[in-house]
């Protein structure tokens, strides 16, 4: 018997709060998670804390509005050794993931290489692994992002800490910051990611 899938059913969630300034994306509840989409084959589902959890194989959840300069906000954890990421400036990906290379992603992965590993500009630019590290929090607790991106560029503060801060400029002609959706990635098959209380400030 399943029983989070019973408890979701018995108990729905209390939306969540915004911060003063910002709207949420994903508030905890079904209603905020069905304004999403996902590009398959892999998926994100709902638990019984008012989360979700990336399953399945890659995969790419999108919000369905374009936003130029704002800041986002969000809570992560891992599993273990487990990887994800959150793409910005991403186009519409009109149901394949395969989108995700047409803009930037903020890594979840704390043990790849170090231009590829959490808090990294993935394949662009490494974090300040110094103060990522002192920032960081292990698999099974919580971590929050705060990604600003404003004129091109982007800056990544983590629990609070500034660890990435990137001009996106000249970057790359295949991938535009100026405007796009938000996205989360599901990476692999028993990669477990968990994200909750998204939100943005338009700037």
């Amino acid at each position: 018997m399943n029983w989070d899938h019973l408890r979701i059913q018995q108990e729905a969630c209390v939306p969540a709060e915004p911060d003063d300034g910002y709207r949420m994306l994903f508030d905890g509840t079904q209603e905020s998670l069905a304004a999403w989409e996902m590009a398959a084959p892999g998926g994100f589902i709902s638990q019984a804390d008012c989360t979700i959890r990336s399953v399945g194989g890659l995969g790419l959840l999108s919000y369905p509005e374009e936003f130029t300069d704002y800041r986002l906000k969000l809570d992560w954890k891992m599993g273990g050794d487990d990887n994800s990421g959150v793409h910005i400036g991403l186009p519409d990906p009109q149901g394949d993931p395969v989108a995700r290379n047409q803009a930037f992603e903020v890594q979840i992965d704390a043990t790849d290489v170090p231009e590829r590993t959490t808090g990294a500009i993935y394949s662009f630019q490494g974090a300040d692994i110094e103060a990522r590290d002192q920032a960081l929090n292990p698999p099974g607790q919580w971590n929050s992002y705060e990604i600003v991106v404003q004129d091109l560029r982007v800056q990544v503060y983590l629990n609070g800490m500034l660890i990435n801060d990137y001009d996106t400029e000249n970057a790359s002609p295949d991938r535009d910051l100026s405007s796009g959706r938000v996205g989360l990635q599901n990476h692999h098959t028993g990669s477990n990611v968990w994200f909750r209380d998204i939100q943005i400030m338009d700037l």
